[in-house]
């Protein structure tokens, strides 16, 4: 009940306040600003100047107020953007979470080769004609240095 109480009074507090501002040239020259209008002899040149503390209200039809029409533009261009570079940088995560797949793999696979080359005290490799074959050990040091390199690029 209390949250609903402080957040009725926070909503009320937020209203937007209009002030209007005026801003002369005084008879020193020097640049003056009041929110009351100047007296008529003071005056050299006067301006009106809108300042408002709230943003430019929205209908509910989604368009802006259409004074500005350019603001519209530069908004909507802000947010195809802001969609664009959102879109890449997703693209790019997916990547990322892809190739550290990929990567994951690749290093178990390569442990495993390596652990089979070091485990195996005789090694036999397909000979190219549908058999088996035993390898003599300077093959056996290849593949372990093969295994090791992969192990090394994968295994981060």
């Amino acid at each position: 009940m209390r949250y609903l109480v402080a957040t009725i009074l926070f909503m009320s507090c937020n209203l937007s306040v209009h002030a209007q501002i005026y801003k002369w040239i005084d008879e020193n020259g020097k640049t003056q600003y009041a929110d009351q209008p100047p007296l008529s002899g003071q005056i050299r040149n006067e301006q009106r100047l809108r300042i408002n503390s709230a943003p430019v209200p929205v209908t509910f039809s989604g368009k802006a107020d259409e004074e500005d029409p350019e603001r519209l533009k530069t908004l909507s261009d802000e947010k195809s953007e802001y969609e664009k570079r959102r879109q890449e940088r997703q693209q790019k995560a997916i990547e990322k979470k892809t190739t550290l797949a990929e990567n994951k793999q690749k290093c178990i696979d390569a442990q495993s080769r390596l652990r089979l080359f070091l485990e195996s005290p005789r090694l036999r490799m397909p000979d190219g004609e549908g058999g088996l074959a035993y390898v003599d050990d300077n093959v056996r040091e290849q593949k372990i240095n093969e295994a090791n390199q992969v192990v090394t690029t994968y295994c981060k």
